[in-house]
């Protein structure tokens, strides 16, 4: 009879210890799925606030003075001599100061896995190559006068970009773009432009 008992106790702890096991497995499992929703959620947060300060009006303005008027500006001698003053210049003027700076910001965010890269890179790759290549002797002047420590972050972004530009089999041309720009705007008199221009 006692070891019916003793057989009867040991088939209830392997009973107890199995339920306990599937509980815990359970209970892992239910951990793991909030800790990857939670991580969701702050990745969604992150790239949430880098979309939205690549739209920002002044970070757009910026962009298109780097586009546009960076290379002019470059041959004036005043704007080439606050250079040196890297980034205490006046942002009004040096309006690249924005663009470098959201740029290694957001080359942080990547670089440390804290925003993926991908998210950034489907919208603003062009964005992305176009700035570090027309920023490129003005990131010189900055490195030759407070360091080369700087913008750091913004290569990776570029060095990191283009490795997504090569494995999604992606070309970015400049050039061809700014000749399709120009060959479409050809059809139209000039008389000003829709921003106001006369």
């Amino acid at each position: 009879m006692w070891e019916a008992l003793a057989a009867i106790g040991s088939i209830l702890s392997a009973v107890v210890i199995a339920a306990t096991v599937i509980f815990a497995a359970r209970q892992v499992r239910v951990t793991v799925d909030q800790l990857e929703q939670v991580r969701k959620a702050t990745q969604f947060e992150a790239a949430r606030t880098v979309l939205l300060d690549l739209a920002d009006p002044v970070f757009v303005d910026a962009y298109r003075f780097v586009a546009n008027d960076l290379d002019k500006m470059m041959a004036q001698p005043a704007f080439r001599r606050d250079l040196a003053l890297v980034g205490l210049a006046d942002d009004k003027v040096h309006k690249e100061i924005h663009i470098l700076r959201a740029f290694d910001r957001i080359g942080t965010y990547v670089r440390f896995g804290l925003v993926n890269g991908d998210v950034v890179y489907t919208t603003y790759a062009a964005r992305i190559s176009l700035s570090h290549e027309l920023l490129a002797e003005v990131m010189s002047i900055h490195r030759r006068i407070a360091g080369l420590t700087l913008y750091t972050n913004f290569d990776f972004l570029y060095e990191d970009c283009r490795r997504w530009l090569e494995a999604h089999g992606v070309k970015i041309d400049v050039s061809a773009v700014n000749e399709r720009i120009a060959e479409y705007q050809a059809q139209f008199p000039v008389m000003g432009s829709a921003a106001g221009d006369r």
